[in-house]
């Protein structure tokens, strides 16, 4: 039993990390208690059950959502699910804390846009059991660019003795990093899996996750609430 949990663990070094991001995020919670980020570690804890449920329903007999033998394994809806709550927190963080209309403005026509993607790509694909990559892709870019018009804001307003200690810096630093190169990989794995095999971007995937959660990590471990905005 302990050996195959410690070879879950290797093989899947990407939900430990979410598990401890999840147990940072708890610890040091009194820094951004009273912030638009309050609801930040449930986030993450639904992050790290819906990996393991994700996991269980495609690799374990007993953990399915259908009766039918070919949707057995198919944990497609939870992650289409996770998705749209995943970037609605987000967008709606960024959009309570931009201080520029135009910002403003920009993130509710990428929130409207993402939402019409998801409504557009289900009339041509399941999301029952198919994931919606192509909405997936639109809503990540928006999401990048979305970390991006943040971080220019914070370093308008903050010098970097104040901005290294802000939260919001982290996240979005995250943030901006892993959305950069997960559109492409997305895409390649839904449309060429042979060149996803060929090039390891499974394990890519993988390294970028940690180093997302590694950011929050630091961003709890460093921020000071007088930093927040």
């Amino acid at each position: 039993m302990i050996e195959d949990l410690l070879n879950f663990l290797l093989g899947h070094y990407s939900i430990v990390a979410y598990l401890v991001a999840l147990i940072f995020s708890i610890l040091f919670y009194r820094k951004y208690f009273d912030t638009e980020l309050k609801y930040f570690p449930i986030l993450i804890g639904y992050t790290f059950f819906n990996e393991l449920l994700g996991y269980f329903v495609r690799y374990t007999d007993g953990f399915s959502f259908f009766s039918k033998k070919e949707l057995l394994s198919a944990n497609d809806l939870i992650y289409n699910i996770y998705e749209i709550i995943f970037y609605s927190f987000f967008f709606y963080i960024y959009w309570s804390l931009a201080k520029q209309r135009r910002h403003k403005t920009i993130i509710v026509c990428f929130f409207t846009i993402i939402v019409l993607s998801y409504v557009i790509n289900s009339l041509f694909e399941n999301p029952i059991h198919v994931l919606l990559y192509w909405a997936s892709a639109i809503a990540s870019i928006m999401l990048f660019i979305t970390s991006i018009l943040h971080l220019q804001e914070l370093r308008k307003m903050q010098k970097w003795e104040i901005r290294k200690y802000n939260l919001m810096f982290w996240v979005s630093l995250s943030i901006a990093i892993f959305y950069f190169f997960f559109p492409i990989l997305s895409i390649i794995g839904f449309k060429n899996y042979e060149l996803w095999q060929q090039l390891h971007l499974r394990t890519v995937l993988r390294i970028l996750i940690v180093i997302m959660y590694s950011l929050f990590i630091i961003g709890f471990l460093w921020s000071r609430r007088r930093a927040f905005r």
